[in-house]
């Protein structure tokens, strides 16, 4: 887990999920498997394709849940987000990655 990655927190199914890594260097948005238990997520269709992770471990996603609705700062967003399992040691309830920051519009300086 990078601690210098920047964070912020955003509502799902009226539940605030804080500490959600915002990095401009995934290309697919992320969620765990443990965060889709306590939010009660428990269908996802068959994920197509597999992923590279940073570590260059290829991994198959668990699945695929597309159009999740989520507010991000008074704003709904209804992000796609590949669930995998996550390892304790490294464990963060959500990633947003490019899509999101292109949805959003979000510029980097």
């Amino acid at each position: 887990r990078d601690e210098h990655c920047p964070t912020i927190s955003f509502t799902i199914k009226e539940q605030e999920i804080p500490s959600v890594v915002i990095y401009g260097g995934s290309g697919v948005n992320v969620i765990s498997e443990a965060t889709c238990v306590i939010l009660g997520l428990q269908e996802w269709e068959p994920c197509p394709f597999h992923l590279r992770m940073a570590d260059t471990n290829a991994v198959h996603p668990l699945g695929l849940i597309p159009k999740l609705p989520v507010w991000i700062g008074g704003e709904l967003f209804e992000i796609s987000v590949v669930v995998l399992r996550l390892s304790e040691q490294g464990w963060y309830p959500l990633l947003l990655g490019c899509p999101w920051l292109q949805a959003a519009a979000i510029k980097q300086h």
